[in-house]
């Protein structure tokens, strides 16, 4: 049976403490990247309540039975291009948001061939490995990078139609029950700051939050895809071969990812991360034990 050399478990604990730092600056990346899409949807939200507010001084009060189907459609109308509007400022900072990600994930590999010790990594000043993260950036293709983006807009592009064609129904749907224009608003709600656990609780159910959740949602999945891949791709420029499957190890990890911890895989086999969306997981250079 193998055992872990003094020296080796030294190096394996470091490599884990920069995983550890690596995930921390992930996840501030992911929250910027919230923050990018609560601040769309807070407009779109704004603009949505505007919509409504000028169909409610159009029809003057009168109920739902009444009004004139030439301002609902003008209010579908102007739905729809709020929607439309999101869908593209959403996706705007895509490519940015996906280059951040894969460099990011090329500083976790830089940090732990630091860890393993290697050659090339020793005394790596600030400046040095600035210089190896672009290098290594640029020998990424650029239909993989466009590819990644690209999903990502299409995701969140996903996410404004839904959210159109919910506002839609919920409209159409006061209309047919009779309820007052402000309580279809109500239904409808607004953005909510990211962060605001209290506000998102006090929210309940409403469109708008729905829209929102699955934002964030795919702001957390894609910028693990993308760090993950970054990182992937500075372990072939180490030479690296295996790698070890980490979760958070706490009691949210998932059934799906818990069978996989501490699991080695080839890189290139590696199922993940993200292992599903919102996954928290991360992978990092495997060190072999010594045989006896």
């Amino acid at each position: 049976m193998g055992r872990w050399t003094v020296a080796e478990q030294t190096q394996r604990e470091r490599i884990r403490e920069a995983v550890a730092e690596a995930s921390k600056m992930r996840d501030r990346l992911d929250d910027a990247r919230a923050e990018e899409l609560m601040h769309a949807l807070q407009k779109a939200s704004d603009d949505v309540a505007a919509a409504i507010d000028a169909f409610d001084a159009k029809t003057d009060g009168k109920p739902w039975e009444s009004m004139r189907e030439t301002h609902l459609k003008a209010l579908q109308d102007s739905i729809d291009e709020v929607t439309a509007e999101l869908s593209e400022t959403m996706g705007l900072k895509s490519l940015s948001h996906i280059e951040d990600a894969l460099k990011l994930g090329i500083e976790d590999g830089v940090l732990q061939g630091v860890a393993l010790g290697l050659p090339d990594f020793t005394d790596l000043s600030p400046s040095s490995r600035g210089k190896l993260i672009s290098k290594v950036f640029s020998t990424i293709d650029r239909s993989a990078v466009n590819f990644l983006a690209n999903y990502e807009t299409q995701l969140l592009g996903q996410v404004a139609e839904n959210l159109g064609g919910k506002i839609k129904a919920t409209v159409l749907n006061g209309v047919l029950t009779g309820k007052p224009v402000r309580e279809v608003a109500k239904e409808i709600g607004k953005a909510i700051p990211t962060g605001d656990k209290a506000a998102f609780k006090a929210a309940g159910k409403t469109v708008f939050k729905s829209a929102q959740q699955r934002a964030m949602l795919v702001a957390r999945t894609e910028t693990v895809r993308a760090h993950s891949e970054g990182r992937k791709t500075q372990y072939r420029e180490m030479g690296v071969k295996k790698v070890e499957w980490l979760t958070a190890d706490d009691e949210r990890t998932c059934p799906e990812c818990e069978p996989l911890h501490l699991r080695v895989f080839k890189v290139d086999d590696a199922p993940g991360p993200p292992k599903h969306p919102a996954c928290r997981c991360a992978i990092a250079a495997f060190v072999p034990e010594e045989e006896d």
